[in-house]
């Protein structure tokens, strides 16, 4: 589903301070009131996408992003469409969309991502992560035991883990990682071998 970018965002975003917005091609409809109220109040639509998805070939989502030119970024909650992220494996169904990256001059990765039980799935940091989860019940197995959160609780997971994503129903995660360049390192993260 694609998001509407409507003369009244604009105009929101405006009375913010802000100068630009971002509408990626492809996953955003500017309606032309929207054009003319950006071009009258000289916002700028920047329609180049959301930065790098996920994994190659991957849907990367989309969101709304208001980048004020201070550096601050605003990620409007209601906007954000998960992607596709494949990277677990090309069986699995797993939602994500990274909100703010390394590109955005962050020295850390934000996002959310989402799974259901049938779709959990291995996985090793080379990256330290932190979790909040947003819906239903996250557990993180570690070491043959099962960690479990649910709705506002908050997991740190160090670099080198080997954990498995897990959950028994469904599950939606806002996520930190950091630093937000660890595949540009040449660490992309490894599914761990069965």
């Amino acid at each position: 589903m694609k998001r509407i970018l409507t003369a009244d965002h604009v105009e929101a975003a405006f009375a913010d301070g802000l100068t630009s917005i971002e509408a990626p091609r492809g996953s955003t409809v500017i309606t032309p009131a929207a054009w003319s109220k950006a071009h009258e109040l000289g916002v700028t639509l920047d329609q180049r996408g959301t930065g790098l998805a996920a994994d190659a070939g991957a849907d990367p989502g989309s969101c709304e992003r208001i980048v004020d030119p201070s550096g601050l970024i605003v990620v409007r909650g209601d906007s954000v469409r998960l992607g596709r992220f494949t990277g677990a494996g090309p069986d699995r169904r797993i939602g994500l969309t990274d909100l703010i990256q390394g590109s955005d001059g962050s020295p850390m990765t934000a996002g959310i991502m989402s799974w259901k039980r049938e779709d959990s799935f291995p996985w090793s940091l080379e990256y330290d992560e932190v979790d909040m989860v947003l819906e239903g019940v996250l557990h993180i197995g570690i070491d043959g035991r099962t960690l479990e959160g649910r709705a506002g609780d908050v997991f740190y997971i160090p670099k080198g883990s080997r954990i498995v994503f897990g959950t028994p129903g469904h599950v939606r995660v806002f996520y930190v990682t950091y630093p937000a360049d660890w595949a540009a390192a040449g660490n992309p993260p490894q599914r761990p071998q069965s």
